[in-house]
């Protein structure tokens, strides 16, 4: 035994009572983690072990199948032990060994050290264990009977067995924290992806031509995946030019999804006495708040409430009405996870906002762009004015009628309205020529695809428009200008808009001739179906040829009544 233990002052303190049967009454009750330990221990070394506090001096824990020493006499040893931190023999007088574990090395509280009694070799007679049992206040003849029941133990394996059980303990304690901490980020990792997958769908919505209170309602519908809520709403603010306490509720949108605990009015003016703060941060309120005198409605037990910021100012609130957790018969509360998961909805609906006033004011300036373009080809062609409308109109039936999507038809539009941008480089005194093309101005003509292409090509929003200003003039069997492309190498949406150019070109009226008859141009696109035209393009142009006639008649009415305008 080590000397430092041998040589340590022993303690006065009173001694521990003892039990019927020869154990040892514990004094005070110890923890089920101390608990657990020790019965690690003794399911390991097949014996049983006692807890002595060496701070109080009690004996915390006893088995009455052990010897019922007394300890109190080894306390100021035990405590050396529990300092020291490592498993001790304490005692070696045979045919006893008293071993000595301190709990803190298996990560219990420091005071705690468990012992336990060993026998190091066999006994015959009392006079055998007279020594050792004066040694540990305990009779010679109980001594002897205990320990012939006992195995036997050598000091140096006691010792080993003693160290490999205090490792064994902390690693298994080192896996039970572990495999909490991993419990906790699996819990962690699981709302981490709930948010990640309603922020993807919802981000994933962000196309600026939909409806923004479509976009609003499936926010709420995601989030009621996500969120144990009664009610999850959008109150979004009218007039946000005014301060909030001006603002009138009738200007206020309310979208619930869910079972909404209060009405409309109550709500907004909830928010209304919440004042601007609920417009900066996030507002939380639980039971703690809400069962209190003040709080002025009693339906609404939990709230969050986060700001839907609109950068260059809020917008309205995003709010989750009452916890509905798994449990009805507990309380439960929102907290940090709906808080996070609520601002980050809110910020991306704010955004979206925000850029859909953007996205909407450079909408107008382009449209107003693209007709002040359509504007100078008409005024550059004085006798085909009208002409790039009605084009882009007949190209968007064609394109309905053969199923293009929405997407592509939309892009058909738009160059219908540009495909004749290069007669903007061409000579005024060619372009309205009264009479018949010489060989030289027709050539100078067909270089407006190839101009109007080079005017665009600098525009990043009209890249998709550029194939059908270049290739609108291509014919199916490669006659056409200015590549000579055949068959399927033309863009397919070039040759619809080549269609629709080459019809309301024969039917308008011109310097030279009038617009040709119906039962004329019919009779040129059937004809030229397969070598001039795409057949399947001109076989959709018959197919709704009616609807074409009703935009030339509607057109031709509009065009008169401008220049009964210009002359009155």
């Amino acid at each position: 035994m080590d000397t430092s233990l041998e040589n340590a002052n022993t303690l006065a303190l009173a001694p521990v009572p003892v039990a019927a049967g020869g154990g040892v009454t514990p004094r005070s009750p110890i923890s089920d983690e101390a608990r657990h330990a020790v019965a690690a221990l003794g399911q390991s070394f097949a014996q049983a072990f006692s807890i002595v506090d060496v701070q109080t001096g009690d004996l915390v824990h006893a088995d009455y199948g052990s010897l019922g020493c007394d300890f109190y006499e080894k306390v100021a040893v035990l405590a050396e032990v529990s300092r020291r931190g490592t498993p001790e023999i304490v005692e070696a007088v045979s045919p006893l060994l008293v071993l000595a574990i301190p709990l803190s090395a298996v990560g219990v509280t420091s005071s705690l050290v468990a012992v336990a009694v060993f026998v190091d070799r066999s006994v015959a007679t009392a006079e055998e264990t007279t020594a050792a049992a004066r040694a540990l206040g305990v009779d010679a003849e109980r001594t002897l009977r205990w320990s012939r029941e006992q195995s036997t133990w050598s000091a140096e394996a006691l010792q080993q067995m003693a160290v490999s059980n205090v490792e064994n303990l902390r690693l298994r304690k080192e896996v039970s924290r572990l495999n909490s901490e991993v419990a906790d980020a699996n819990a962690h990792i699981q709302d981490v992806y709930a948010e990640l997958e309603l922020l993807h769908r919802l981000t994933g919505q962000l196309h600026l031509s939909d409806n923004e209170e479509d976009l609003w309602r499936s926010a709420l519908g995601w989030l009621a995946d996500t969120v144990p809520a009664q009610c999850l709403t959008i109150v979004m603010r009218g007039d946000v030019e005014g301060r909030l306490e001006r603002e009138s509720n009738r200007h206020w949108t309310v979208l619930n999804h869910g079972e909404c605990p209060t009405s409309r009015d109550e709500l907004c003016e909830l928010i209304r006495r919440f004042g601007p703060k609920s417009l900066e941060k996030p507002l939380l309120l639980n039971r703690s708040e809400t069962v209190l005198p003040t709080w002025h409605v009693p339906t609404i037990r939990e709230l969050v409430c986060v700001p839907i910021d609109g950068q260059e100012r809020p917008r309205g609130w995003l709010l989750a009405l009452n916890h509905q957790g798994d449990d009805t018969a507990k309380f439960h509360e929102f907290g940090s996870v709906e808080i996070q998961l609520l601002s980050s909805v809110g910020t991306i609906l704010g955004i979206h906002h925000s850029n859909l006033g953007l996205y909407r004011d450079q909408s107008q300036l382009f449209s107003s762009s693209v007709q002040a373009l359509t504007s100078a080809i008409d005024a550059k062609d004085r006798y085909t004015s009208g002409h790039s409308n009605r084009v882009a109109y007949f190209s968007v039936s064609i394109a309905q009628r053969m199923g293009l999507n929405k997407a592509e038809r939309d892009t058909l539009y738009l160059a219908g309205l540009l495909h004749d941008i290069g007669k903007i480089g061409i000579d005024d005194n060619v372009l309205n020529k009264a009479g018949t093309l010489t060989d030289q101005e027709y050539e100078q003509i067909k270089l407006h695809p190839q101009l109007g292409y080079e005017i665009l090509r600098g525009v990043k929003q009209l890249d998709q428009v550029l194939p059908m200003v270049l290739h609108h003039h291509e014919a199916w069997d490669g006659s056409g200008y200015p590549h000579g492309l055949a068959g399927d190498d033309i863009p397919k949406m070039a040759r619809i808009m080549a269609v629709a150019d080459a019809f309301d070109a024969m039917t308008s009226d011109r310097p030279y001739r009038k617009g040709m008859s119906d039962g004329e141009v019919d009779e040129i696109l059937r004809v030229g179906a397969g070598s001039q035209w795409d057949p399947e393009v001109v076989n959709a142009f018959f197919q709704i040829r009616d609807e074409i006639r009703r935009i030339v008649e509607v057109s031709s009415c509009q065009a008169s009544l401008q220049r009964e305008d210009c002359l009155s």
